[in-house]
């Protein structure tokens, strides 16, 4: 009941205030939403309130993916305050999450009745950006945006986090941050493995970074996969005395820009307006550049039963149901970049980075074949949507698997980067 009173002021014009509970244990949806909900607080002129739930995290079986993404940032140049206002409602968000946390657990246990997420966790300020009560035309969803907040971290936690890479010998260093998702932290190598790939299949592009006067951070924690690869300027972070949940952010937020596969840091550099060049991507249009001075590649799609090797425009193609979240895709293999492919594309990112000083205000250009994949996914997500959602009805009244999809729209609709040229030029 007072997620509702929550959800009903956070839309009212004149209301001062937009309250966001990001969603708790996944640090990349947590990131994009507060990316959205800063947006559209600095849009509606509010000041955003950020609430993480903390009661009872063993009993109710769950846990917080970084305290300081909910502590420590500074959002649309506003101090965080946590008057007596504050207080009260945080107090408020914890009673009604626990009696739904409770009533979840025990739905799911005794009748075997998953109640859905958006009922287990608070969602305040975050579900209303992509669900929609009726299915809009294609042309009046709007982009889900996150380039109009600003999001920082405090003085004193940069101080801090500063002192310890000095101390360390990492002051005055440009650097990457690098991120390979494996199975390790959430012990899913078994379920939708595809979404993994092999750290050692980047140690040429961290020796070319290396050679280009780069430092690089491989990110992530200590469940991470072990790298057969040692050098002075290559730190497996996750291993040494740096390691803490404020530095996870400070990297990101420092580092002249971010490699990694689609999981939840690099939404975190979305979060800090970073440039990001993505690899291995499987999910076509949900993990899309977004920035217009973001770029990624893709892995090799393949079908199992007979072994075609599908380009890009074919997979674009596809049914709805392989361009879905939480779908598993059993009949494609997904084939990881190789080290080659990884390094022929780091060069051309490197030349697009290192040739623009001014990435807010610089225009960036584009190849011919960068301008017509992106024209060419938009025709065919729209098509799709016409037909498939809109005139076939896919989704069949699943409200929470249509907003889903409605979300991956709007998100692409956003974005303003594209793939490499380079990699176009064989995959396209």
């Amino acid at each position: 009941m007072f997620f509702k009173i929550l959800q009903k002021l956070n839309f009212k014009k004149n209301f001062p205030y937009f309250f966001c509970t990001p969603l708790i244990y996944g640090i990349g949806t947590a990131s994009d939403e507060i990316s959205t909900a800063a947006a559209y607080a600095k849009i509606s002129k509010k000041k955003l309130l950020l609430f993480k739930t903390t009661t009872f995290k063993g009993l109710l079986n769950y846990k917080v993916c970084n305290n300081a993404l909910y502590d420590s940032l500074i959002i649309n140049n506003q101090e965080s305050n946590k008057n007596f206002l504050y207080q009260v409602i945080d107090f408020f968000i914890q009673l009604e999450f626990v009696i739904r946390r409770i009533l979840a657990i025990s739905l799911k246990k005794i009748f075997k009745y998953d109640i859905g997420e958006s009922f287990r966790f608070a969602t305040i300020g975050t579900q209303d950006f992509f669900s929609e009560k009726k299915l809009l035309h294609y042309n009046k969803i709007l982009p889900l945006s996150i380039k109009e907040g600003k999001i920082d971290l405090g003085k004193k936690n940069k101080e801090q986090c500063l002192k310890m890479l000095k101390l360390n010998g990492f002051q005055d260093k440009k650097f990457v941050c690098l991120h390979v998702r494996d199975g390790g932290y959430y012990k899913d190598g078994d379920r939708r493995s595809y979404r993994n790939s092999n750290i050692n299949n980047y140690i040429g592009l961290i020796e070319l970074l290396i050679n280009k006067g780069y430092f690089v951070f491989r990110i992530g924690d200590n469940s991470a996969s072990k790298i057969n690869y040692e050098n002075k300027n290559f730190i497996n972070y996750p291993f040494t005395e740096l390691k803490s949940e404020i530095m996870d952010l400070y990297l990101v937020k420092e580092c002249t820009f971010y490699v990694g596969t689609p999981s939840g840091p690099y939404t975190t550099a979305d979060l800090f307006d970073k440039p990001v060049f993505l690899t291995n991507v499987n999910e076509l249009y949900s993990a899309f550049p977004r920035k217009k001075f973001d770029r990624a590649i893709s892995k090799k799609i393949i079908i199992k039963k007979t072994g075609k090797i599908l380009s890009i425009k074919d997979f674009a193609r596809l049914n709805i149901h392989y361009h879905q979240t939480e779908v598993e895709l059993g009949d494609i293999h997904f084939e990881e970049n190789t080290s080659e492919e990884l390094c022929e594309a780091m060069n051309e990112y490197l030349n697009l980075i290192d040739n623009i000083r001014d990435l807010k205000n610089k225009k960036i250009f584009f190849h011919k074949n960068q301008t017509e994949l992106n024209k060419f996914l938009s025709l065919t997500l729209e098509k799709k949507y016409n037909e498939q959602v809109k005139k076939q009805n896919y989704f069949k009244n699943d409200h929470w698997k249509q907003s889903q999809f409605l979300r991956i729209v709007k998100r692409f609709k956003s974005c303003e980067g594209t793939f490499i040229s380079s990699f176009l030029k064989k995959n396209f």
